[in-house]
């Protein structure tokens, strides 16, 4: 069985010789064996153990067992002890929820304490077929199929492709004693009805459901590496996650669909719950949001933007305007003086290769018209020294175009189709007789160049 479990281990690519691995050990026979079989492979390993205390003095005898096997296999091993019942009580859960949710807990601080990187676990092939009429109850068909993952993140199941009675064969050999949980005996829980129930009917079908729940796993692997490399082409790992990716999602969400997979590993990895991820999913209005304790998902035209709430948009910063340059947010802002003569000429050559006729920067010329050419918009040389703030979008905000209309700024880029969640990373440029510009949107029709200027203002902008 030693060579058997060292080449499970290989092919896993698992590498557990070069680092410590917290090992789970409750003091049965299975948990016994993993531990046995990491110490004769010569893997170094950690070991855990929880006592909640639900069996009086048999579970302080498990903990005393389990001590005195760390101390003979040569290893450490840490003990708590867990409040099931007050857990129950102060989050309204069931027993085994309680219990489930404390061992993990302390399983996850002892790995940050001692830095480890990976957890095992003792589930078997008998746990595999329990595990599916656990959930085939429950009505969770996709994970009922799938089985029980050999890995899944940071746990590994070492023991999964073993039957329970091969286990005990094993230690029986080689002596190895254990520990029994007379509650796995019982019937009050759905687990352990499953087991005394059903599995003996069974036990002729553990192998045959391991090998196709190993099947499906693999087709669900290559799916995953399917979605992951569509994320990576699509969506990056700027926050960003694109129309064509939600689409591969599907309407209604299914953990047989890879790419709904991922995206749910990868938000609920951020704090958000499966509900609100199938909520966005299903979303029709531009610019709905959803909030875990640390990021905001904002449901936008062309995708989703899932922002940090510790990136704020950048504070307000007041210029007296003149040359120079300024940064704010992500933009770079410089403001030139330079001749009339240079601006017309510019636009000149633009008209000339489109054959409109331009000579000035005033009403005869339509692209001058609007003060503003690609990365650039220009202003009157009276604007010089005036006071100018740099600030964020806020409601309520207005500007006055060309024609003389006042327009809300938050109509102008839903016409420009700004996502809602850039609204406030837009540089609004403010002077004491309204809106200059909001940059890389729309210009105002304040300080604008006239015919009979010689010099007027630049402003150019930059993304950094």
């Amino acid at each position: 069985m030693l060579k058997g479990f060292q080449s499970a281990v290989n092919l896993r690519k698992w590498d557990l010789e070069r680092r410590p691995t917290l090992l789970a050990v409750s003091g049965g026979v299975d948990s016994v064996v993993m531990a046995q079989l990491f110490a004769m492979a010569g893997f170094p390993f950690v070991m855990a153990h929880m006592n909640f205390g639900l069996r009086g003095r048999e579970s302080d005898e498990a903990t005393q067992f389990v001590a005195d096997l760390a101390k003979k296999l040569g290893v450490e091993c840490i003990v708590e002890k867990g409040d099931v019942k007050g857990y129950c009580k102060i989050n309204g859960v069931s027993v085994q929820m309680a219990a489930r949710d404390l061992r993990y807990n302390f399983f996850r601080r002892v790995m940050q304490e001692q830095g480890l990187t990976r957890m095992a676990t003792a589930h078997h092939a008998d746990d595999n077929l329990e595990h599916f009429f656990v959930y085939l109850y429950r009505g969770n068909m996709d994970v009922a199929w799938r089985g029980i993952l050999a890995e899944q993140g940071d746990v590994i199941r070492p023991l999964l492709g073993y039957r329970k009675e091969s286990l005990i064969l094993m230690a029986e050999e080689q002596g190895w004693p254990w520990r029994e949980d007379r509650s796995n005996q019982g019937i009050d829980y759905l687990r352990n009805k499953v087991r005394h129930a059903l599995m003996p009917a069974l036990d002729e079908f553990v192998d045959e459901f391991y090998a196709i729940s190993q099947r499906l796993q693999a087709l669900d692997s290559e799916g995953m590496v399917l979605a992951e490399s569509v994320w990576h082409q699509e969506c990056g790992d700027e926050g960003w996650i694109s129309n064509g990716y939600l689409g591969r999602c599907g309407g209604v969400s299914s953990n047989r669909n890879p790419f709904y997979r991922y995206l749910q590993q990868h938000l609920m990895g951020m704090g958000f719950s499966k509900t609100q991820i199938n909520q966005a999913l299903n979303s029709k209005q531009v610019g709905n949001r959803f909030e875990s304790k640390g990021y905001v998902l904002w449901v936008g035209r062309m995708g989703w933007s899932v922002m940090s709430k510790e990136f704020e948009s950048p504070s307000a910063i007041a210029i007296e305007w003149g040359e120079g340059e300024w940064v704010w947010g992500d933009f770079q802002l410089v403001i030139e003086r330079v001749p009339v003569s240079t601006v017309v000429s510019f636009f000149s050559q633009i008209a000339d290769k489109s054959g409109v006729a331009a000579n000035t920067v005033g009403a005869n010329n339509p692209q001058a018209t609007h003060n503003s050419h690609g990365d650039s918009y220009y202003f009157s040389d009276a604007l010089t020294g005036k006071s100018v703030v740099i600030r964020s979008w806020v409601n309520g905000d207005s500007i006055v175009g060309f024609g003389g209309v006042s327009q809300k700024l938050s109509d102008v880029f839903v016409n420009q189709k700004i996502e809602p969640w850039a609204k406030e990373y837009v540089p609004v440029m403010t002077c004491s007789e309204g809106i200059l510009c909001a940059v890389e949107v729309k210009r105002s029709n304040l300080y604008r160049v006239e015919d009979l200027d010689t010099h007027c203002w630049r402003l150019r902008w930059l993304h950094k």
